[in-house]
């Protein structure tokens, strides 16, 4: 079957009997593998059950990492370890990681560009070819191994075993890994593709949207009515930006701008529906646990919250060279939530007059000078002091509108 060997490190035969009780450890893991572990949450929890029944079958296991690369906006990679007697750590790795010194000089890099499971024995006092080896080697741990975990679009990940037990891992033991490692594979492959959907969807077209994508709300005109605090978001001047500043800079300056507005959306229980253009809007909808009452305050308080993030920006010129102003409107009504398109290309977004009409009252930030405009069906909803603005016609509106805005002080 060959060899398996570390840079500088002696091999080691990797031809073991076919042994019916090999055989019968392997093919238990890969049953339950195959019949129950599929169904378990997630990757770490898989990661947790998985290393209790290799220590069922024999194998003195003290210590299991998993590393798989993902697809998420904000970390390329995550890696999860597993301590015998400890609770599971989930670290997250940052874009560039494969740049790091600590990864170009790694086991991890070693089996996933030989795309071959490697040994290296920790307690004969041979020298070591990683830094991380003699770390283990120092918190007690006699021997290590590692080994590619295959994708089937080709993308290599990694999976090690440690051990503390002296006499460290047998031939058999090292054999039962390879055995099971192809079904232990498929099933965290399964688990990894699912919490991709789950991150481009959310990334795409926001959490709530995309559970409800996953659940089968993917027909068009699959739609609900729901009633929600809706926002309207929009950047002032923003072709005036645009024409002063480089296509990078201009890049540079709205995610600057997206980073004031949408965290407060999104810790106050708000879904991001759509990105028009330097544009934002947003819902939070009513549900079980959350009355009008609480969707408007929540919407309010995250509005206030991103028109402070936007002024503490503009003090800062190191960050963004030119002053940015927001108009932000708040309304609260119904509106249609769910798919519109044709044939295969649709988008899930609120659609309805009172989307309309929110849109309508941003327009008016700018005519009137104020970062924030709310209506009276949504003020109706405040605890907190309004000042009356006025009765305003709004173009495709019959009823005079009346708005509020902040108290000045």
């Amino acid at each position: 079957m060959g060899e398996s060997h570390g840079p500088g490190k002696r091999s080691y035969a990797r031809s073991f009997p076919q042994t019916y009780a090999l055989a019968d450890r392997a093919a238990r893991l890969s049953k339950w593998l195959l019949q129950d572990g599929r169904f378990v949450s997630g990757n770490r929890e898989l990661l947790d059950q998985f290393c209790a029944r290799v220590i069922e079958a024999g194998v003195p296991l003290s210590r299991s990492w998993l590393h798989i690369r993902t697809l998420h906006p904000e970390f390329a990679g995550v890696s999860r370890v597993w301590r015998r007697g400890m609770q599971t750590e989930e670290r997250f790795l940052e874009f560039g990681f494969e740049k790091w010194p600590a990864y170009l000089n790694s086991p991890v890099r070693h089996a996933v560009e030989q795309r071959k499971l490697c040994r290296w024995r920790l307690d004969d006092g041979d020298a070591l070819p990683f830094p991380v080896l003699e770390e283990h080697r120092s918190a007690g741990y006699v021997d290590y191994a590692i080994a590619p975990l295959i994708f089937s679009d080709g993308r290599v990940n990694a999976v090690s075993w440690a051990t503390d037990r002296p006499g460290s891992f047998t031939d058999a033991d090292l054999r039962l890994f390879e055995e099971i490692l192809p079904t232990y594979s498929t099933i965290v492959e399964v688990k990894s593709l699912r919490r991709f959907a789950t991150n481009v969807l959310s990334t795409y077209v926001g959490r709530e949207p995309g559970e409800l994508i996953l659940k089968g709300q993917i027909r068009r005109g699959d739609v609900r009515t729901i009633k929600a605090a809706l926002m309207m978001v929009d950047l002032r001047d923003f072709t005036g930006l645009s024409d002063a500043l480089a296509p990078s800079e201009v890049i540079e300056t709205l995610n600057h701008y997206f980073d004031c507005i949408i965290p407060p959306i999104k810790s106050h229980g708000g879904e991001v529906l759509e990105f028009l253009g330097d544009g934002v809007l947003a819902t939070f909808n009513e549900n079980d646990e959350r009355s009008a009452r609480e969707a408007c305050q929540l919407a309010f308080q995250a509005a206030r919250k991103g028109l402070d993030g936007l002024a503490a920006l503009n003090h800062d010129l190191s960050i963004t060279p030119r002053q940015l102003k927001a108009g932000v409107a708040l309304h609260h009504g119904e509106v249609s939530y769910g798919n519109i398109g044709a044939g295969d290309r649709l988008d899930f977004t609120v659609i309805g007059p009172d989307v309309n009409l929110t849109s309508r009252i941003e327009r008016l930030c700018r005519e009137l000078d104020r970062n924030l405009i709310m209506s009276e069906d949504f003020v109706r909803y405040l605890d907190s002091p309004v000042f009356e603005i006025g009765h305003f016609r709004l173009r495709g509106f019959s009823r005079m509108q009346l708005l509020f805005g902040l108290p000045t002080a």
